[in-house]
């Protein structure tokens, strides 16, 4: 969830609604609401709806839920016009931009607008490699513009925040935006200018001070670069729209000869069969295209015109759900289900039982990591298999074993009574997957016996020999450690948690632990 945060006049400067409709609407349509004391809303807006991270997208949810229609957007043409250099088609190859004029910048507009970036960027924009906004003051700068890959030292100007001119090496060097995302860029860094060569942008680090908003400007220019063409032309969508919302005149612009679309409706079939099934309600198309509307889709017909806005509708369960949300999750009728089953419990190893008899319950982690948790647990660094595509930092490795998962689960529940057991039985990748158990106690008399006594029991169970060699482990303490045999093969070891680690994991309590193969 993302948290939102303005003021109750933004909101109903936008629509005309008191403060309990407006809360009691959005929190209905899917979107927490409350109050804070200085008389703020904060609203929590899930992931599949960038549209909603600013006032404006939720001022226009109320006004379709109220009024029954769709918000019209129209599309004007300007003279504006970009070239795209080939230079940048291996560096950051997506451009997609707009302008809009006769825009009114109120402080709260300004206050939208850097913090809808904000939003955009960590979520739609994947922390800006997929794709980073730049909004730019377009009477301080003459069109065409160009936008092209440069060297670290071709370039300079004056970043924001900034008095000093810069290259993009020294902006990366010494610019907290730089130093921040510095890992987005190589050698050749995307650059935006106009056409006397004055920069605008050195996406996606940072803009040009001379191009910043401020309260006389009127005019726009919107642009979004990026590694997808969908997540950049999403970016602006969703920026031209709020500014629609605010009076603004969107107008379209050239991209290389061609005219870029801006907000484009998608069409689909007004789903009435599928969504009676899946809702279980009798619908017609009638009321499910009167529902859809609410949503701010345009029906006609047979046929519902999804907003150029609306990033997360792919099929035709997203319009079900968005009819099931308009038609109110509350009025629906509980009623049982039309078959009848017989449960029955999975097959579990015998262990289990003996686990759960010792007082150990189950837990189901991510199998995927980042290698900062092994580092935390002080695991030995091994080659590992890498997710190729990560949507997020936190998951870009396959994980290499389950104890730091185990110790961060402690690290959650340390406020709980006391004993904490816990196990888990789960594949790892070393960089071959094998299958393995980590087992975990914490609690005032965690001890290495403790442990060694668990593993023994579980070695009887599984009809194995075990052996315990004293041997140095990182998580564990030295001379309170061992590797564990099973039938002669060395499988993990055991022990109790070292106070490093324990306070890695900021765990004020002992802990021994466990893991090997089976």
């Amino acid at each position: 969830m993302a948290q939102l945060q303005f003021d109750l006049e933004d909101l109903q400067e936008l629509v005309k609604t008191g403060k309990k409709e407006a809360m009691d609407t959005l929190t209905m349509l899917g979107f927490p609401t409350e109050e804070t004391e200085d008389g703020q809303l904060n609203v929590e807006v899930t992931p599949n709806r960038p549209d909603c991270l600013c006032v404006e997208g939720l001022a226009r949810v109320l006004k379709c839920h109220m009024s029954g229609k769709p918000a019209p957007y129209k599309i004007g043409k300007s003279d504006v016009s970009v070239v795209v250099d080939k230079s940048v088609l291996q560096v950051r190859p997506s451009f997609a931009a707009a302008v809009v004029k006769n825009v009114k910048m109120t402080d709260s507009l300004l206050r939208s607008l850097m913090q809808v970036q904000e939003k955009l960027h960590e979520t739609l924009g994947r922390k800006r490699r997929k794709a980073a906004i730049g909004i730019y003051d377009l009477d301080t700068v003459e069109p065409p513009f160009r936008y092209f890959a440069c060297g670290r030292k071709d370039v300079s100007f004056v970043p924001l925040e900034s008095s000093e001119k810069m290259t993009p090496e020294k902006i990366l060097e010494r610019h907290p935006k730089g130093i921040s995302y510095a890992h987005l860029v190589g050698e050749r860094c995307p650059m935006i200018t106009d056409r006397n060569g004055k920069a605008l942008s050195f996406p996606p680090i940072i803009n040009s001070e001379d191009t910043k908003l401020n309260g006389k400007t009127r005019n726009l220019f919107i642009e979004s670069t990026g590694s997808s063409d969908d997540a950049s032309g999403q970016c602006v969508n969703i920026i031209c729209a709020m500014l629609a919302d605010r009076g603004g005149k969107v107008e379209g612009i050239k991209i290389n000869g061609n005219a870029y679309p801006l907000l484009q409706e998608s069409r689909w079939k007004v789903p009435v069969k599928e969504a009676e099934k899946l809702l279980g309600i009798k619908l017609g198309v009638a009321q499910a295209g009167r529902l859809l509307s609410k949503m701010g889709h345009r029906v006609v017909g047979n046929s519902v015109y999804v907003p150029g806005y609306r990033t997360d509708v792919m099929n035709a369960v997203d319009l079900i759900e968005d009819i099931a949300i308009a038609y109110g999750f509350n009025n629906f009728e509980p009623r049982l289900p039309d078959v009848s089953t017989v449960g029955k419990g999975l097959a579990e190893p015998e262990y289990y039982g003996l686990l759960l008899g010792l007082g150990f319950e189950e837990v189901v982690t991510w199998t995927l990591a980042n290698p900062s948790l092994a580092a935390k647990a002080k695991l030995p660094r091994q080659q590992a298999i890498e997710i190729e595509n990560p949507l997020t930092e936190d998951f870009t490795i396959f994980r290499q074993a389950l104890l730091p998962n185990l110790l961060a689960v402690l690290s959650e529940g340390k406020n709980e009574k006391l004993p904490i057991k816990v196990y888990e039985l789960g594949p790892v990748g070393t960089p071959g997957m094998q299958q393995r158990l980590a087992i975990a106690s914490m609690h005032p008399k965690a001890s290495f016996s403790e442990i060694k006594g668990v593993v023994q029991a579980l070695a009887e169970s599984l009809g194995k020999k075990l052996e315990l060699v004293a041997e140095e482990f990182g998580p564990f303490v030295k001379g309170r450690c061992a590797a564990v045999y099973l039938d002669g093969k060395k499988t993990g070891y055991l022990g109790e948690i070292a106070p490093g680690v324990l306070a890695d994991f900021n765990l004020e309590q002992p802990s021994c632990a466990a893991e090997f193969s089976v």
